[in-house]
């Protein structure tokens, strides 16, 4: 039997991304309500969010082709096809990112990017940002309520995107997981050899991990 094709779809630096920043949303959950050292290490993970979801939005632009948001972020009339598709149990096949997927990683990179970011400010109980005494204490208390209400809705939007891969992997019989870990995807017609995601641009990956310390040195050194 013939071995069947694939092609690389994700490439290294998004997979890196996404693997890390799973890792570090699991950590500072699982340090969010912790004292002290562990306490810390909730900092250490929101600083670790920022650089990887600032990364992100640079190598959106910079990256390969899959990679891109011109690439699977969708006007309206797209995603709403794809999600009468979806209803209808036969979604279109599609090498990167589906309309709807598109979308979720948006709302997923705003949602992390603002509690990271309220979480700077935010004070609850006498485990405060680093920087509350700026926001003063009134700010630093709704910033704390923000940055609470923001972690219900990220797993929220976790959990949709949860369903929504292992449903598309049904769908498609594609597995997807497996192509988020090991980037490739099966080529299923002789046309999507060509649309595989192109080598790894090393001047755009190098300004995108330098945006990404720049943004964080920023934040610690500031």
């Amino acid at each position: 039997m013939q071995e069947k094709r694939t092609i690389l779809v994700w490439d290294l630096p998004v997979r890196v991304f996404h693997w890390s920043l799973v890792a570090m949303i699991a950590l500072a959950f699982a340090t969010s309500e912790a004292k002290g050292f562990l306490f810390k290490l909730h900092f250490a993970a929101g600083y670790a969010v920022i650089g990887l979801v600032a990364f992100r939005l640079a190598w959106g632009l910079a990256g390969t082709r899959h990679a891109r948001f011109a690439a699977f972020v969708q006007a309206w009339p797209e995603v709403r096809r794809h999600a009468l598709d979806v209803l209808r149990l036969k979604p279109a096949r599609f090498i990167g990112h589906n309309p709807l997927g598109g979308w979720m990683i948006v709302a997923l990179l705003a949602t992390i990017g603002l509690l990271a970011a309220t979480g700077l400010f935010a004070g609850d109980e006498g485990k405060s940002g680093p920087y509350a005494a700026l926001a003063g204490p009134w700010l630093a208390d709704a910033l704390g309520e923000l940055h609470e209400g923001l972690n219900a809705i990220l797993w929220t939007l976790v959990a949709a995107h949860v369903a929504g891969v292992a449903g598309e992997s049904l769908l498609t019989r594609e597995n997807l997981v497996r192509a988020m870990w090991n980037g490739r995807k099966e080529a299923a017609y002789p046309a999507d050899v060509a649309a595989g995601a192109g080598p790894v641009g090393a001047l755009g990956l190098a300004v995108s991990l330098l945006v990404a310390v720049a943004v964080v040195g920023a934040i610690v050194l500031a």
